[in-house]
């Protein structure tokens, strides 16, 4: 998942000057690069060297070398919550191999992330930090965000047993491997941090094009549109940012939400022929879109 920087346009560069109107509301495009640039991706993990295991079980970018013991189940898992991930078991525990992006910011998926479930517990294991959850039910889920999505394994077993369940499902996770991808540290902010790259990128394609449209018009009308399409792409990257905001990320929303505002305030300016509102508020865009790329690196920083 990357997010290439965004240039400046050459419509922008050339509509520099022809009216306020225009100038005001395009000098706001040089802070694109801000927004795209910080979240360029880090190196790929390389496969661990190994010899082939035993059975090996796979689920996207998850290699996971199945322990003496434990039989694929050649199904869906039966556990609450986990019902789209590989069903295997373990000597002591029915154990889930789940990976998906990231659908909430506890990290778990959206089915598990629905019940009331317990504050996360940084786990070491192995050269990777997890989040543990004790789950309702005596079940133990460990989840590890990664550049290609959240690789979770959950066990599950009887009172008796969950124990060695645990202890099971913390040797399997020692023993995943990743393909294509690198662990990312597990933060308040790291769910927001593995769907921005795809969310900004989107975003700074419509801004591009958008205000290359703007700077080839004086129709207030179509210029008014422009400023609209723009706006909408704010909204469309908070409605994706939203559910998975925590920590810092919450900020990235409110940013995205105040730039959709901002530009549906120049689209009536634009409409109205209000050059110097127009100006006002295209000084304002510049500075919540270099607001943005702060909070931007804030939040990448944070999921490591």
């Amino acid at each position: 998942m990357s997010a290439a920087a965004p240039t400046r346009s050459g419509g922008a560069r050339r509509a520099a000057g022809v009216t306020a109107l225009v100038a005001a509301t395009l000098v706001a495009a040089g802070a694109g690069a801000a927004i795209g640039s910080v979240l360029a991706p880090g190196g790929t993990e390389p496969p661990a060297a190994e010899a082939p295991p035993r059975i090996g079980l796979r689920n996207g970018v998850a290699r996971l070398p199945l322990p003496v013991g434990w039989e694929p189940l050649g199904r869906r898992s039966s556990l609450r919550g986990f019902e789209q991930a590989t069903a295997v078991r373990g000597e002591q525990s029915r154990v889930a191999l789940d990976l998906r992006a990231p659908e909430d910011a506890s990290l778990l998926p959206a089915g598990v992330a629905a019940d009331s479930v317990p504050d996360p517990r940084p786990q070491r294991l192995g050269v990777r930090t997890w989040w543990r959850y004790d789950l309702p039910g005596l079940v133990v889920a460990l989840a590890l965000p990664t550049t290609g999505g959240v690789v979770t394994i959950a066990c599950g077993s009887t009172p008796d047993a969950i124990a060695a369940a645990t202890t099971e499902c913390e040797q399997a996770a020692q023993s995943v491997q990743l393909v294509g991808a690198s662990a990312l540290v597990p933060a308040p902010e790291t769910a927001a941090a593995i769907v921005l790259p795809d969310a900004v990128a989107q975003l700074n394609r419509r801004r591009r094009l958008q205000r290359r449209h703007f700077a080839a018009t004086y129709s207030p009308v179509r210029r008014s549109a422009a400023a609209r399409r723009i706006a909408r792409g704010y909204a469309d990257a908070a409605a994706r940012l939203r559910p998975l905001a925590a920590g810092n990320a919450l900020r990235v929303t409110a940013a995205l939400d105040a730039l959709e505002r901002r530009h549906r305030a120049l689209a009536t300016a634009s409409r109205r022929r209000h050059a110097r509102t127009a100006g006002r508020i295209g000084a304002a865009i510049e500075r919540d879109e270099r607001r943005l790329g702060s909070l931007l690196t804030a939040v990448t920083r944070a999921a490591g």
